[in-house]
């Protein structure tokens, strides 16, 4: 790992940023002004300290007035001009770089809305703004200071360089030249260590700044469990990384700086001593002598001045690469030569003997081929990990398949425009994301032509609109933190949906996030929305489906069954399996507390033998409540309670040899996981982690021993299951869930 981020940050820093230094050349005709600006302004200045030798050799010491008198009105004379130059040198100067940093702020916008969906499912919203806000605020300070830091103080070396040839005998003017670059050995091999050490702060930053996003979203989870104490003590980790970071980028940046401070100065004390002495020996006039120190000071200053940009240059050198390796990522991948928009459907959508996997992982569908009827209401159901949502990602061309196609009416969606293809569906995710908008705005985001009739109509078709027209400002009320509850922001979703009058209506996980009466409630008002289209369900809960007119049921990345709800019942398969886990646990309307029945725990091998205390067994189980991204379980702790998952998924993981954890199962509505706890004193075999806000009801270990004292013949049962499923070292997973 640390291999890893190593290469990167050289791979980074040793790449010149082409992107981001096209984006700065671009309409960079004022620079041509700029420049010569700079160079006839530095020319000013060298020849204010070249009028002292002509002071002091032909008017102070021949004492001619009128010499006196021309020199120090052309000195004021020049103070003017130069002034004028370098206010007008500014004035476009900093016009152009305020429109460059603009550029760039608006390319790295338009970079991340056309990146691949894969790209920001494997990076964080803040690895991107990250870039758009930090980095470019540095590339911005420095842009503004690079005249005076950086141009001014180069262009000033050459006319210095010029003006010691002027003054002094070339061999002797060479010399004096050539001793400069031994000022610049010491930050020539410190400063790519320094960019590298900037690059690596940076990216700290974007680790710090990740978990304060997440506790920051998070703030009524974080109350709710009160996890200050432990969010803090994340954010105090990665603040002390990047306060290690930020030591060495400090200090290697400063020895920049100071290095070649310390060598400007020794070369100038040499220089001035050998000027000392040709004055002495009368090889040059005074007047020679004191321009050719002040302009190799001047000189010198202008090298010093270089030097203490060099931490500003290279923090925003890091910057520009960061900024650069986000524009080099490819985009999404444009549509084929000779694309044309795609048809209305007319029959229907079809997977052809697909077969996906996300980058190098291995394949999450495997040869799946079925089929979405035109005007038919299609659910496609499995456990968690099992693929269902890759469906829907290919059907909506968020991916295209590594193998066999994706057909609208019998042709490859390849050949259609992805615009088109997407422009027939309406998507209602679980997710119900809205905008810093209007309640209009967001509605209408759905189709930006739409009219306030046509918005209007959408939530009604939502059953939305009454309780739109109550807020503060009907449509043009802004949607804010506590405006909306949960359930009213989807019906917004849906109405945003719907507002397209889309062919296909795709529903992905639509109500997972919502407590138990909110979800009927908009599961029937999604029934009723798609009368007359064709809808695609996909969902692990199954109550909310039973109505579809087909259900494809999807495990192990394979079509595993096909038919009815009842039709599939009656096959005693994968489904009936997945409904009896799910029947029989009451939910409160809130969501907040569950309790089993006794005919649920009879599904569960390790609890059927104990089926005359199955009533008290229900009894002893306790609520448990998890927020997205808690622990449950962890890895090698000890292990003393069985867990119900009743709503929610998790992420069952395990380290491997190299410490890596590697996702094995994921667990969610009626899937249950520990039942080694409940006979064995052994460590947790895996970790679990909800991967959304989950409600447990778990057993401990105590009341189960005890209920098996009070029925002995059922001990043996059960420890025979136990010895049969080699309890202590099972996998966790859903056909085995031993953590």
């Amino acid at each position: 790992m640390a291999e890893r981020l190593t290469d990167a940050i050289r791979a980074v820093v040793t790449a010149p940023p082409r992107r981001v230094t096209r984006l700065l050349r671009s309409r960079g005709r004022v620079l041509l002004l700029i420049v010569p600006l700079a160079l006839l302004e530095a020319a000013l200045d060298g020849a204010l300290t070249l009028s002292y030798r002509f002071l002091i050799d032909r008017a102070i010491e021949p004492a001619d007035r009128r010499a006196l008198i021309f020199i120090l009105a052309v000195l004021g004379a020049t103070v003017v001009a130069a002034g004028g130059l370098a206010i007008l040198r500014d004035r476009l100067y900093v016009r152009w770089a305020a429109r460059a940093v603009s550029r760039v702020r608006t390319a790295i916008f338009e970079a991340a809305q056309h990146l691949p969906v894969s790209y920001h499912a494997n990076h964080s919203a803040s690895d991107v703004l990250g870039r758009l806000s930090g980095d470019v605020a540095w590339l911005d300070a420095w842009l503004v200071t690079a005249v005076n830091t950086l141009l001014l103080p180069a262009l000033s070396v050459l006319v210095g360089a010029g003006l010691l040839v002027y003054l002094l005998p070339w061999e002797l003017a060479l010399a004096a030249m050539l001793v400069w670059p031994l000022a610049l050995i010491g930050p020539r091999v410190i400063a790519p260590k320094a960019g590298a050490a900037v690059y690596d702060q940076k990216a700290r930053e974007a680790a710090a700044l990740l978990v304060a996003e997440e506790a920051l979203a998070a703030q009524r989870v974080v109350k709710a469990y009160d996890l200050a104490g432990p969010v803090g003590q994340r954010f105090a980790a990665a603040l002390g990384l990047l306060e290690r970071a930020s030591v060495r980028a400090g200090t290697l940046a400063a020895l920049v700086e100071r290095s070649t401070v310390i060598g400007v100065y020794t070369v100038q004390i040499a220089a001035v001593a050998v000027a000392s002495w040709l004055a002495y020996s009368r090889q040059i006039t005074l007047g020679a002598f004191i321009a050719f120190v002040t302009v190799f000071w001047s000189l010198g200053w202008s090298l010093v001045v270089l030097a203490r940009s060099a931490p500003g240059l290279v923090a925003a050198a890091a910057s520009v690469r960061r900024i650069d390796e986000l524009l080099a990522e490819p985009p999404e991948e444009p549509d084929r030569a000779g694309a044309i928009p795609a048809p209305p459907l007319a029959r229907e959508l079809a997977l052809d003997a697909v077969t996906f996997a996300y980058g190098d992982r291995g394949p999450v569908l495997r040869g799946v081929s079925l089929s979405v009827p035109r005007g038919a209401y299609v659910a496609i159901v499995g456990p968690s990990g099992s693929g269902k949502s890759s469906v829907l990602n290919l059907l909506a061309r968020f991916y295209d398949p590594d193998d066999g196609r994706v057909l609208l009416d019998g042709t490859d969606v390849r050949g259609y425009t992805r615009a088109s293809v997407r422009a027939q569906l309406g998507f209602v995710f679980q997710d119900s994301v809205l905008f810093s908008a209007s309640v209009r705005e967001n509605i209408r985001a759905g189709w930006p032509a739409a009219t306030d009739a046509d918005v209007e109509a959408a939530a009604r078709a939502a059953e939305i609109h009454d309780t739109i027209v109550r807020l503060p400002n009907g449509y043009d009320t802004p949607v804010s933190g506590g405006t909306l509850s949960g359930g009213q922001r989807q019906r917004i979703a849906i109405a945003r949906a719907l507002v397209r009058n889309p062919g296909v209506l795709v529903l992905d996980e639509a109500t997972a996030a919502l407590d138990p009466v909110t979800e009927r409630a908009i599961n029937e008002t999604l029934f009723r929305a798609g009368r007359g289209r064709t809808t695609i369900a996909v969902t692990h809960r199954l109550a909310g489906v039973v109505r579809a007119d087909h259900l494809v049921v999807v495990a192990g990345g394979e079509v595993a069954e096909r038919g009815t709800h009842d039709e599939l019942l009656a096959r005693n398969g994968v489904y009936a399996d997945m409904w009896r886990r799910q029947q029989g646990i009451a939910v409160s309307g809130d969501g907040g507390s569950a309790e089993v029945a006794p005919q649920r725990l009879s599904v569960s091998p390790m609890l059927a033998p104990l089926s005359q205390e199955l009533g008290t067994l229900a009894s002893r189980f306790v609520g448990q409540r998890a927020a997205a991204g808690d622990v449950v379980v962890r890895q090698g702790e000890p292990g003393d309670r069985f867990y119900l998952i009743v709503r929610g998924t998790a992420s069952v993981t395990r380290a491997g040899a190299d410490g890596v954890a590697v996702e094995i199962g994921r667990l969610s509505d009626g899937d249950e996981f520990g039942e080694a706890a409940l006979l064995f004193d052994a460590p947790r075999n895996a970790t679990v982690t909800a991967r959304t806000d989950c409600l447990f009801l778990t057993l401990s270990r105590a009341d189960f021993l005890a209920l098996l004292d009070r029925v002995p013949e059922a001990r043996a049962h059960v420890e025979s299951i136990a010895r049969a499923r080699n309890a202590p070292s099972t996998t966790v997973g859903p056909a085995s869930r031993s953590a």
